[in-house]
C-alpha cells in the first residue's frame, strides 16, 4: 500500500502522541478537518497491521496506534522519508507553496510545468490557483509577469520580495510550530513534521531558521518591541540569506545607505551581520546592514520622531475612542486603560508602516467571526487611521483594533449577559447537542427556555436572542444547523453583539 502525504502526516502525529486521540483534537493537531482525518484514517488500518501494528478507534476513548515499540520505531523509520509519496494538497496549501515557490525564485520565472511538479495538479488547477494568488502578490507591492515560453515571474524591489516571503512565513506555519522550529531545526521539528505541507517544509529546509535564532536570541536586547520581533528577525535574517546566496542584493540609493548606516542603531544590526555570517559561513554585504537596522528601527519606538508626532497620535485617539463610544458604549470613550493600550499600538504600527515591518494576526479569524459588529467598527477607525496616515492598513492590523476593542469590553463587563430562548421544532432529542454547542461558544448567553415552535408566543421574547432549527412566522429568530456549523456560530455572534 502507498501512502499519500496526508496519511503520512496523521501517523507521524499519533507516533508523536502515544496516547488516544479524539478525531477533533487530531484534526486540530494537523490543521485538517475532521472529514479529512477520517476519510485517511480508513485506509491505515491496513497498512499498520502489515507491522504487527493495529489502529484503534474506541468512541468516547479515541485513535491510537497499538502494538510493540519495535514495530512503532519501524513505522516511525519507514514514514520519515518516505519515497515517491503522492502529494494531496488542500486549496491553501497549494497556494503558499506557489507563492514560496515563486518568491524564492524572483525575479527569475518559474515554468508552469515546475509548479504542477511541485503541486502534483493538472495544468487547468495549477492556472487556478495562480489567478488566485495574483492578489496577494499585488497586495505586496510586487506583480506577477508570464512570459509564453519562459514561465511566470514575480517582479518587484528585492525589499519587498522578501518582506512578502516573510509575511508568507507567518501566515503558513503556526505559531507553535514556528517556534519549535527556531528551537530545535526542522529535522526535530516534530509540529512542522505533521502540521505542514510537505511542499512547504521542502522551502523551510532551505533557511537556516535555527542558525538565525541562534543569533537573535544573543541580540535580543536590540529590540525593544513586541515578543513576536525576536521570530520576524529570524525569518527575514534567515530570508536576507536565501536571497543572498541566489545573487539578490537589498536595492538603495546611496543617501538612503547612508543614512542606515550612520544611525546608531546600526551597530547593533552589524554585530547581528557579523554573528549571522560566523553562524552560516556568509560575508555580509554593508546593504545587508543597512536592511537589518531598517528592522531594527520598525521593532522599535522611533524616539524624538513619535514624540514629534504626540499630538497627532493624541488627537486620533481621541477620534478613535469617540467612534467606539457612540458605536459600542459610551464608557469606552473614557476608559484610560483601552486608550494607554490604544496609544501604544498606534506608535508601534506607525513604525511598521513606516520601516514596512511584516506584521501577522493569528486570531484574526477567530476575533472577526466572534465579535463581528467590533470588527466592522474597527473597520471605521481603520478608515480614519489610513487617511491621517495616508497609508493603507493591512487586514491583521484591523484584527488588533478589534481585539483591543473587544477586550476592553470583556475587561469592563460591557457585554449584557443576554436572555436566550432554544425553539425546536417538537422536542426533539438533537435540541438538547444545539443547546451544549450554544453554552460551549457563548458562555456569557443565559439560557432561558427551550420550547417547541408551535407553543412559542412572539410577545414573550421582545428583547431576547431567539435560537431556532427552523423559521418561525413572525419572530426575528437565529436559523441554526443543530451542531452549530461556523456560519452559525458567526450569526448568533452578529445578532448577540447587534446594537452593543
Amino acid at each position: 500500500m502507498t501512502l499519500d502525504s496526508r496519511q503520512i502526516r496523521i501517523l507521524r502525529w499519533l507516533i508523536e502522541h502515544r496516547e488516544p486521540l479524539s478525531t477533533a483534537s487530531l484534526a486540530e493537531g494537523l490543521g485538517l478537518s475532521q472529514r479529512i482525518v477520517r476519510y485517511r484514517l480508513s485506509g491505515l488500518g491496513g497498512y499498520l497491521r502489515t507491522l504487527q501494528l493495529s489502529l484503534e478507534q474506541k468512541p468516547g476513548v479515541g485513535i491510537w496506534i497499538e502494538g510493540s515499540d519495535e514495530g512503532i520505531e519501524e513505522l516511525r523509520a519507514l514514514i520519515e522519508t518516505p519515497d515517491d509519496v503522492p502529494r494531496v494538497l488542500a486549496a491553501i496549501e497549494r497556494s503558499q507553496i506557489m507563492r514560496a515557490v515563486l518568491l524564492t525564485a524572483a525575479p527569475n520565472p518559474v515554468t508552469i510545468e515546475a509548479l504542477h511538479d511541485v503541486m502534483e495538479v493538472s495544468t487547468t488547477t495549477g492556472r487556478r490557483d495562480l489567478k488566485q494568488v495574483e492578489p496577494w502578490i499585488e497586495s505586496h507591492g510586487l506583480r506577477i509577469v508570464r512570459r509564453s515560453g519562459v514561465g511566470i515571474s514575480v517582479i518587484g524591489p528585492e525589499a519587498a520580495i522578501r518582506r512578502g516571503f516573510v509575511k508568507l512565513l507567518l501566515e503558513s506555519v503556526p505559531s507553535d510550530a514556528m517556534r519549535e522550529l527556531a528551537e530545535v531545526g526542522i529535522e526535530s521539528a516534530a509540529l512542522v513534521q505533521t502540521r505542514i505541507s510537505s511542499g512547504l517544509r521542502e522551502i523551510l529546509k532551505s533557511l537556516p531558521i535555527r542558525k538565525c535564532a541562534d543569533v537573535v536570541a544573543v541580540h535580543k536586547g536590540a529590540l525593544a518591541g513586541e515578543e513576536s520581533s525576536e521570530i520576524v528577525l529570524t525569518l527575514y535574517l534567515a530570508t536576507s540569506l536565501l536571497r543572498l546566496s541566489g545573487g539578490h542584493h537589498p536595492e538603495m540609493d546611496a543617501g538612503q545607505l547612508r543614512s542606515l548606516l550612520d544611525h546608531p542603531v546600526s551597530d547593533a544590526a552589524a554585530g547581528i551581520a557579523v554573528d549571522v555570517g560566523k553562524a552560516t559561513e556568509t560575508s555580509l554585504p554593508e546593504e545587508e546592514v543597512a536592511g537589518i537596522t531598517s528592522m531594527l528601527l520598525g521593532f522599535g519606538n522611533r524616539g524624538s520622531e513619535v514624540q514629534n508626532f504626540d499630538a497627532d497620535i493624541d488627537q486620533l485617539i481621541d477620534e478613535v475612542l469617540a467612534i467606539a463610544g457612540n458605536e459600542l458604549h459610551p464608557i469606552l470613550e473614557d476608559d484610560p486603560e483601552l486608550r494607554r493600550g490604544l496609544t501604544q499600538h498606534l506608535e508601534r504600527l506607525i513604525v511598521r508602516l513606516d520601516y514596512d515591518v511584516p506584521v501577522h494576526n493569528p486570531l484574526l479569524s477567530e476575533v472577526s467571526e466572534r465579535y463581528p459588529s467590533v470588527h466592522d467598527v474597527s473597520r471605521q477607525i481603520g478608515s480614519i487611521l489610513e487617511r491621517s496616515l495616508a497609508r493603507s492598513l493591512p487586514e491583521d492590523e484591523i484584527g488588533f483594533l478589534t481585539m483591543y476593542l473587544s477586550g476592553a469590553m470583556e475587561r469592563t463587563h460591557l457585554w449584557p449577559r443576554r436572555r436566550v430562548v432554544v425553539v425546536c421544532p417538537s422536542g426533539m432529542a438533537t435540541v438538547w447537542i444545539l443547546v451544549s454547542r450554544i453554552q460551549a461558544e457563548f458562555p456569557q448567553l443565559e439560557l432561558g427556555e427551550v420550547v417547541s415552535a408551535g407553543s412559542l408566543d412572539p410577545q414573550s421574547v421582545d428583547g431576547e436572542v431567539v435560537i431556532s432549527t427552523v423559521d418561525i412566522p413572525g419572530v426575528d429568530a437565529v436559523v441554526v444547523n443543530p451542531l452549530l456549523r461556523p456560519d452559525d456560530v458567526r450569526a448568533i455572534a452578529s445578532r448577540v453583539t447587534r446594537g452593543l
